[in-house]
């Protein structure tokens, strides 16, 4: 992978993205808030859903995931990035969270949900919590990262129980870290609707995206063989199954429940051109891929599972999208070229943040006890 094109195509990608993005806040900023707040949950789920990633290797010692380390670790490195990148929003609340609106709220219901919930839905404390949030996923990357680049210097059996120990022992402190912060990134969108399900839900979309990413840059790394794109294949295809488990699980309760108040969640997403997007989730998220990644022959395919990847990133987008857009366009679905501006902004820097600091390092992590197995890999049939 030529590092210093592909930082380059992704600098003037950002360049691109920040022109229109600022064109859009001069002609209609709250839709243009809402395009920034969407690619920004959009890459920050990525880089979460990537650090979880990297822990489960770690902490599962497996051996084929060691060949795919350096590419989630460059990933996960950008996530001081979107904490920078949140300053912007941490100033522009009230452009898009009814509860930081500083004019009275019109809807009766949704007014009491923020009355109700002051003193946790607060402009404050909001920015307080993501700090949070972001010390915790910031720190654990930082150190699994410091300590893998340490020991392909200084070869230490006392560094790789380091990780394997911060691997597993922090993924429940990451976990909720990312569930609270799905409640207050997302959820808190429409304070008068909740959902026990949502972090899950928030998690498995942020794995499929992580794992979507791992294999579209595994493909210009040309350093995997078949069995190692067997084997991230069928994890992909795991957390696809996982994801749809979620959504269904989420709308089925609410269904069963069938209580007006809480529908409205839902019957805003399947009414007008949202039943468009809504179908295209259930369909291209989950039924495309389950067929697509069924065939052990296809997934062996290095060139079709960067298309695969590919494509899940576009559903995680959407995703994403089918979760905040509705809370600005409630009559339907209006796609807007503030949307590219925003993901070309975010997106562009964010690999060329990941880009450089892969190139920083070996491509493979050195001395560590599964390097060999996981380069011998053999997937099972």
């Amino acid at each position: 992978m030529n590092s210093r094109r592909f930082i380059q195509a992704s600098l003037c990608a950002a360049l691109l993205g920040a022109i229109l993005l600022a064109i859009g806040f001069f002609v209609d900023a709250s839709r243009a808030w809402f395009a920034y707040v969407d690619a920004w949950n959009f890459g920050a789920t990525v880089c979460i859903g990537a650090l979880l990633l990297l822990m489960v290797g770690h902490a599962s010692k497996a051996g084929w995931m060691v060949v795919t380390r350096r590419l989630t670790e460059s990933i996960v490195v950008a996530l001081p990035l979107y904490l920078l990148l949140f300053v912007p929003i941490a100033f522009g609340l009230a452009y898009v969270y009814p509860w930081a609106a500083r004019s009275e709220v019109a809807d009766r219901a949704i007014r009491e949900a923020i009355d109700h919930k002051r003193a946790y839905l607060n402009p404050p404390f909001f920015v307080i919590r993501t700090l949070i949030y972001f010390v915790v996923f910031i720190v654990v990357g930082s150190l699994l990262r410091g300590w893998s680049k340490a020991n392909d210097e200084r070869p230490s059996l006392v560094l790789v129980n380091r990780m394997r120990g911060l691997g597993g022992g922090a993924i429940p402190l990451v976990a909720l870290c990312l569930t609270w912060a799905s409640f207050d990134w997302t959820m808190s969108l429409q304070p008068d609707w909740y959902s026990t399900i949502y972090g899950l839900y928030t998690f498995a979309g942020a794995f499929v995206g992580a794992i979507a990413a791992v294999c579209v840059f595994l493909h210009f790394t040309r350093q995997a063989t078949a069995d190692h794109a067997q084997a991230l294949g069928r994890l992909l295809f795991a957390m696809t199954i996982f994801w749809a488990y979620m959504a269904f699980s989420q709308l089925l309760i609410y269904w069963i429940g069938d209580v007006p108040d809480h529908i409205r969640y839902y019957r805003v997403r399947t009414s007008g051109s949202w039943t468009a997007v809504t179908a295209i989730l259930v369909f291209g998220h989950f039924f495309v891929p389950f067929f697509g990644l069924l065939n052990r022959h296809l997934k062996r395919h290095e060139n079709y599972l960067a298309i695969a990847g590919a494509y899940m990133l576009v559903m995680h987008f959407i995703d994403v999208y089918w979760l905040i857009l509705p809370v600005h366009d409630t009559q339907g679905a209006r796609p807007h070229w503030a949307d590219l501006g925003a993901l070309l902004w975010v997106g562009g820097l964010s690999f060329a943040w990941s880009a450089r600091a892969y190139a920083r390092v070996s491509p493979l992590p050195l001395h560590v006890p599964e390097l060999a197995k996981g380069l011998d890999y053999e997937a099972a049939v």
